[in-house]
């Protein structure tokens, strides 16, 4: 069996929640169809450059990563060119002449079984492939894209960033649908979005999670709390922000030694988080795992999105007691003893509760795992690819 995977970004080093999915995907991939030929082709830019030495030692004997190196810098001219045409800014970015060589070369010199879109982005080159190849499509769908954007519009309190968002979110729903009706299959890591494909007629779709593995749960810091992700993400820097100056204040009146640890990728870009003396910026940090587990109750106050985050499967598999908001628990039906708040005054309660109450905080952690444990564990997320992809 040979396999092509796209994507619009390396996967390595695991940067951010995409990253680390397009790894366990991989490693899932591996585990499903052991004796299949897998290639890998990536877009290395100048804000996700491809790093050889990142790829992990198990891996290389067993997949052949490629990359392409384009340049997806902003240009307002072309931007603007963009809304007058109502197109995708966005996509055009990642459409360039050396990507489809690329894959041109791979398709003509292996006869693919399978090819996978890792991104919404790299099926910018749908048209085209298929008339390279009748390898079966298959997208899988870290969220819904244009549902990001609308969100991100309705939040938005300056007119012209509400506008531009709701223009990019109309755009892209356009394309997303289409580029969503040409594959053979849709594996979704949520359920949620599983409902939106289907209630759009799609035809073939499969709710395939995202695997993950356990660690031993250490003891939570006391009178501390963290969050980490890629502040690149427009929902992760708006929920910080938001946490920033609707809840920390309140926390803080109520337990003055309280920090607030943050960390991930362009965290170092947000300067108003630094003004605040509570709150102990870290940079990205190289093992994530370490930093959630050795930093106390994990938060996750994002607003808008779509799709499972990464970041709280992870925290909730490393046993550490989680707090999250509506959109951060998208997807997951979770124990009802792990706190779901809908708005600034429940993240004050409940932090403020598991702050004072250890013995609860632990229950919660040890929900969270058990619940990873049962529903995301490595074979059982190997059959339903198989399954979704009805091979025997």
């Amino acid at each position: 069996m040979n396999i092509l995977i796209l994507s619009h970004k390396p996967p390595y080093p695991i940067i951010d929640g995409g990253c680390h999915a397009m790894d366990r995907f991989v490693r899932g991939l591996l585990i499903s169809f052991p004796k299949a030929t897998i290639d890998y082709l990536c877009i290395s830019t100048q804000k996700h450059p491809f790093k050889a030495e990142s790829i992990p030692e198990d891996l290389k004997t067993r997949i052949e990563f490629k990359r392409v190196v384009i340049s997806t810098r902003l240009n307002p001219i072309s931007a603007f060119l963009h809304v007058l045409s109502n197109k995708s800014y966005q996509l055009s970015r990642f459409k360039q002449r050396e990507v489809l060589n690329h894959i041109s070369s791979i398709v003509k010199n292996k006869d693919l079984d399978f090819l996978f879109f890792e991104s919404l982005f790299c099926g910018a080159y749908m048209n085209e492939i298929k008339k390279l190849t009748e390898a079966t499509r298959v997208y899988r769908a870290h969220n819904v894209e244009h549902l990001i954007w609308e969100k991100l519009s309705d939040n938005a309190r300056n007119p012209f960033k509400k506008w531009y968002f709701k223009h990019l979110s109309q755009t892209l729903k356009s394309f997303e649908l289409d580029f969503l009706s040409k594959n053979h299959h849709v594996l979704s890591i949520a359920p949620s979005d599983v409902q939106y494909f289907k209630a759009q007629k799609l035809k073939n779709v499969s709710y395939i999670p995202v695997s993950m593995t356990t660690s031993p749960i250490k003891e939570t810091k006391a009178k501390s709390i963290c969050f980490l992700g890629a502040y690149n993400w427009l929902p992760n820097k708006e929920g910080i922000l938001w946490f920033n100056t609707e809840v920390l204040p309140s926390l803080l009146k109520q337990t003055p030694e309280l920090t607030l640890h943050v960390a991930g990728s362009f965290s170092e870009q947000i300067e108003v988080l630094k003004k605040t003396e509570a709150i102990e910026m870290h940079g990205f940090v190289p093992s994530s795992k370490d930093f959630i587990s050795n930093h106390g109750l994990f938060v996750a106050p994002i607003l808008s999105g779509s799709g499972v985050k990464m970041k709280v499967l992870e925290a909730m598999s490393l046993g550490v007691p989680c707090i999250l908001s509506a959109h951060a628990a998208d997807g997951l039906a979770l124990p009802e003893i792990i706190p779901i708040c809908q708005n600034n005054k429940d993240f004050i309660t409940q932090v403020s509760l598991l702050l004072q109450n250890d013995v609860l905080a632990k229950q919660i952690g040890r929900a969270g795992q058990e619940y990873i444990k049962q529903n995301y564990a490595s074979e059982l997320v190997s059959k339903k690819i198989i399954d979704a992809l009805s091979i025997g």
